[in-house]
């Protein structure tokens, strides 16, 4: 019996950084002085998890090779190929609005007014081969082990959404306000905070990904999906 392998290859995890101003001025500022307002900072997280498209369109040896194509060392058994893939891609981003205000020594002061973030997990493709056609016992098989594959990003994006709105909302306390030379580094400097600050949350939620998804590709787990269909 040929040893049948579905496999899940994530896309990159990215983090993309938007930001917009509203940009305040006052000639008669002191030097040293801020005069913005010591107001709460705005914080939402919007979630979104777009339902997985099915491809039965591509063969065995396509599938596999998409598979060794998206892994630096892919482990595979003599004899063995993959027959099931989950590709997705998974991001992360925010937009900031903040306030500025110019100085008569030369420097900015800004303040963090909001943060506007998303967790996405878009683009969510199951290939299953399509030597097995559907309704027959490979094809459900491997289908069905996809769909675990897809929920392990579901519920790993649902279990890590409140982590990281409760990090974003102890990164901004006391953040502001933040004295800069030029505006350019105005609109920079809140998005290196937050960025710097939720980089091991987003790494660790990327490794909890790999676990899970592991621990359904073990060789003990793959026996037992190849024993329920007589031929592979």
């Amino acid at each position: 019996m040929t040893p049948v392998f579905h496999n899940t290859v994530p896309g990159m995890a990215t983090i993309m950084l938007l930001v917009s101003a509203v940009v305040m001025t006052s000639p008669a500022l002191a030097d040293g002085s801020c005069p913005g307002r010591d107001a709460p900072v705005q914080i939402t997280l919007n979630t979104r998890f777009d339902p997985a498209r099915l491809d039965h369109t591509r063969s065995r040896a396509q599938i596999h090779t998409m598979f060794q194509d998206s892994q630096s060392q892919p482990t595979m058994p003599v004899g063995g190929g993959a027959v099931g893939l989950t590709v997705t891609n998974a991001a992360f981003g925010f937009r900031t609005r903040i306030e500025l205000f110019h100085r008569r020594d030369g420097m900015v002061c800004v303040y963090l007014r909001s943060v506007e973030a998303h967790m996405n997990q878009v683009d969510t493709v199951v290939y299953v081969a399509r030597e097995y056609p559907k309704g027959s016992c490979n094809y459900d098989n491997i289908y069905e082990h996809e769909k675990m594959h897809v929920g392990v990003y579901y519920f790993t994006q649902r279990d890590y959404a409140p982590r990281v709105r409760e990090r974003l909302q102890r990164l901004v306390r006391g953040i502001n306000p933040q004295v800069v030379r030029t505006e350019a580094a105005a609109r920079e400097v809140h998005t290196e905070i937050l960025n710097r600050g939720v980089a091991d949350l987003l790494a660790d939620m990327e490794a909890e990904r790999k676990r899970r998804n592991s621990a359904l590709d073990t060789p003990e787990n793959y026996r037992r999906e190849q024993a329920k269909c007589p031929s592979w």
